[in-house]
């Protein structure tokens, strides 16, 4: 049958979902130690980045992933953990203490860490598209979410199903654990790579 055959579109997106499944389950493993998640995280989006310019080689691009953004992507995850920490802990003060204006503190918290959230969404695809110094890809990737926001709402999207499939539905749970965050991700850098293709278009 056609369906079967290699060059089919079915086959195609049955070898690259398997691809990702691979890929998400190197991901799954180096996350078990939290410490090691930044690393993870830029190594999974490094071989995704290889992947969807036609490098295959899932295991052996992690691995190189790991060794170029091991400590990028661990000082990212510290930042972002540190960060995330602050915002609960505030947040719960705000909530329990009597402090005046916290409706108002509340908010401004809110909108500080969802600024945060949408900046790590570029983070990773510029850190794995471009070189520089992590202040001035921590900069680009902010200027990016904010630029481009439609399509940094899209990205958001992205991630926002992954979390409702996840949460609401216990048929699609295995399904996101198994390949969903890999396939997110790829998703993302082809969402992305529009934007980066001009950049990378002025800079040669």
């Amino acid at each position: 049958m056609k369906v079967f055959e290699y060059d089919h579109g079915f086959m195609r997106y049955a070898t690259l979902l398997s691809r990702l499944t691979l890929l998400n389950l190197l991901w799954l493993a180096l996350c078990i130690p939290l410490v090691t998640a930044g690393a993870a995280t830029a190594a999974l989006y490094h071989s995704a980045f290889c992947l969807m310019n036609g490098d295959v080689h899932i295991a052996r691009n992690f691995k190189d992933g790991l060794k170029l953004y091991w400590k990028k992507g661990t000082i990212v995850w510290i930042f972002m953990a540190i960060l995330t920490s602050a915002f609960v802990l505030a947040y719960y003060l705000l909530n329990t203490a009597k402090i005046p204006n916290n409706l108002a503190l509340t908010v401004v918290a809110g909108i500080a860490f969802l600024t945060l959230l949408l900046v790590m969404l570029w983070i990773f695809p510029v850190m794995v598209n471009f070189s520089g110094k992590l202040s001035e890809l921590v900069f680009n990737a902010f200027v990016f979410a904010f630029m481009y926001a439609p399509v940094t709402l899209i990205a958001a999207a992205f991630y926002g199903i992954g979390g409702f499939l996840f949460i609401r539905f216990l048929s699609t749970r295995l399904l996101v654990i198994l390949f969903g965050p890999a396939l997110i991700v790829y998703c993302t850098l082809v969402l992305f790579e529009k934007v980066f293709q001009k950049y990378k278009a002025k800079k040669e």
